[in-house]
């Protein structure tokens, strides 16, 4: 979220500063989810200031509560951001990212339809929408939605790796091969895309280049199953001990 700052503290807390002063403002944006919350709270519990200030310490406490997996409490905070500041996009598609981790679809897709009528290049709620659409077994819906998210941002890895994916589990891997090649290059530490781009291989019928695959995956974690089982359905060894090439280490 970028935000207008003077010195370390953002110029929407002026309103509440007076309240509970700089350094409760300061560590409510705090990147440690636990010391964010205990601040925020302060500032939400002292009450006063005004709407945009107490906007954005529900906003930045109901972000802490996503990290901590805490989706019903985001979710609240959220709908206190929303009322308090109607129309932030971001605050929709937080509230869309609870929702649909609590597995409240429906309100889910409202919220980040909302998002984008205010925001059209909104890459990652398309690519949030795209998620609920694939879960569903809506292929077609999906692959539109990731296809509207790479056009907002060409550059949104999950977007192609996703839609790569979806490609195979269409049964259609060759037409996710580029997509999946596309977020490798674009974050070569996702050892995610990996695993995709060697089921589309194996599916592909490229053994060799399917076991090699599998054989990155296991020189980065060499506990990992989703391989291990690869290389049984190929009747394939595990790595050699020397390796070269692939990922080097976990996102």
């Amino acid at each position: 979220m970028n935000r207008l700052r003077l010195g370390f503290v953002c110029l929407c807390w002026l309103g509440a500063i007076g309240a509970v002063g700089t350094a409760a403002a300061a560590d409510c944006e705090s990147e440690n989810p636990a010391e964010a919350i205990a601040a925020c709270s302060k500032i939400i519990d002292a009450g006063g200031g005004d709407a945009a200030a107490r906007a954005e310490a529900y906003r930045t406490r109901a972000y802490a509560y996503l990290q901590q997996e805490a989706y019903k409490k985001s979710l609240a905070d959220y709908t206190q951001a929303i009322r308090l500041q109607p129309g932030n996009p971001a605050d929709l598609y937080g509230r869309g990212l609870a929702y649909a981790e609590l597995k409240q679809d429906r309100a889910a897709l409202i919220d980040f339809a909302k998002a984008i009528a205010i925001n059209k290049d909104y890459a990652d709620a398309y690519f949030e929408r795209g998620g609920i659409r694939e879960r569903a077994g809506q292929y077609t819906a999906a692959l539109d939605e990731y296809g509207q998210a790479i056009r907002s941002n060409p550059e949104h890895a999950g977007a192609h790796a996703a839609r790569a994916w979806t490609y195979y589990k269409m049964r259609k891997p060759v037409r996710g091969l580029p997509d999946i090649d596309k977020a490798i290059a674009l974050d070569p530490n996702d050892l995610d895309y990996y695993r995709i781009r060697a089921h589309i291989l194996e599916a592909m019928k490229q053994r060799k280049a399917a076991i090699q695959q599998y054989w990155q995956i296991l020189r980065v974690n060499p506990t990992d199953q989703g391989a291990e089982a690869g290389l049984v359905r190929l009747h394939a060894p595990r790595p050699p001990a020397k390796a070269t090439g692939g990922p080097t280490k976990l996102r």
